[in-house]
């Protein structure tokens, strides 16, 4: 590494830790005035608020992440104008393209972390907060599932069960109908209980109504088993979930096996790779624009171009994401629309300062 790129890291990393310290505790706070009320309606202890901003942190972390990349190289850039050290790297035939070289590495670097962040620890912590808010309002726990849905498409099978506990995977008022797949039903199994045993479900207390034979056949069956009936309590417990609590594997098993709402799990599995590269896009949409910052000068200026930057971003993402989870575009589009964008925009400031 050279002196130069050396001295432009130190310039650049210095404000973006200052920028994302003080994204992130902008991010708590406004999370902590947003509940507070809960916090003492529901009598939470100090322990049970810090543990759970600690569970929230690594998606703030991932979320101010891109933004703190993007003020800090406008602050940066804007020092170096004022210090007339841009003009002085520029006389010395060092090209716009080679300046930005370690600040793009930077944003690289970023990329991945953020990547690794939100895969590790963004999906579970999302859905251990959901939990948290449930068991601090009392109506719930973390394995109970209470009034659950699913629908199996591929194998034609609806499940709604009224409590699901998945750590002793037994299920409570269970409803199961079955139908052939030109819709019409085949059976319909309603039980008091069931409880995973020798990987299959066995049903108590169940009655079951069989359509296949004329006029229909009811029984009551104290002790019976399903094999057909083949759902996991794994695979009952992920569709409990919602995308954004899912890891990629899931998200993949859950595409394979043709669940309910199939586009919300296609575009999320997208955005889990598209959304990382957001820390290298802010920083080649930004290079551009912090120069010609650096030269109208002031800080603010930065700031505020940061902040319409940021807006746009996250304005056009959320409306592609919601086209995409609302089957109007693909969800390859849905979830890497924003970041072609906003790519092409850095390319042309990017040529247009050459």
């Amino acid at each position: 590494m050279r002196i130069l790129d050396k001295y432009l890291l130190r310039e650049f990393l210095l404000p973006v830790v200052y920028c994302f310290d003080a994204f992130v505790m902008l991010y708590i706070v406004q999370d902590l005035l947003g509940r507070l009320g809960d916090f003492i309606q529901y009598h939470a202890k100090v322990s049970q608020i810090v543990s759970y901003y600690l569970i929230i942190l690594p998606e703030a972390l991932v979320v101010m992440l891109p933004m703190a990349l993007l003020l800090g190289l406008l602050f940066c850039l804007s020092n170096l104008g004022k210090n007339n050290e841009l003009i002085a790297f520029r006389a010395s035939g060092i090209s716009y393209l080679r300046l930005a070289t370690p600040f793009l590495i930077a944003g690289t670097v970023a990329t991945v972390a953020a990547f690794v962040v939100n895969e590790a620890f963004v999906p579970t912590g999302k859905a251990r907060a959901e939990t948290f808010k449930s068991e601090l309002r009392g109506r719930g726990s973390r394995t109970i599932l209470d009034n659950f849905f699913f629908s199996n498409i591929a194998d034609h099978r609806d499940w709604y069960v009224r409590r699901f506990n998945t750590r002793t995977r037994q299920l409570d008022f269970v409803e199961i109908h079955q139908r052939k797949p030109d819709g019409t039903l085949q059976l319909d199994l309603f039980a008091q209980r069931a409880i995973w045993t020798n990987s299959q479900w066995r049903f108590l207390e169940a009655n079951v109504s069989d359509y296949t034979v004329t006029n229909g056949s009811l029984a009551h069956i104290a002790v019976t088993n399903f094999p057909a009936f083949s759902e996991s309590p794994n695979r009952l417990a992920i569709e409990g979930r919602e995308p954004e609590q899912l890891k990629l594997h899931e998200l993949r098993q859950q595409i394979a096996n043709g669940t309910f709402k199939l586009a919300a799990y296609k575009v999320e599995l997208q955005r889990r790779y598209a959304f990382p590269l957001i820390c290298l896009i802010v920083i080649w949409i930004g290079f551009p624009l912090g120069v010609h910052v650096s030269r109208r000068g002031g800080a603010m200026l930065g700031i505020g171009t940061a902040l319409v930057l940021v807006i746009a971003f996250f304005l056009v993402m959320n409306i592609s994401l919601a086209l995409g989870k609302g089957e109007r575009i693909p969800p390859v589009v849905a979830a890497w629309l924003p970041n072609i964008l906003f790519a092409g925009i850095g390319t042309y400031l990017f040529r247009r300062h050459r």
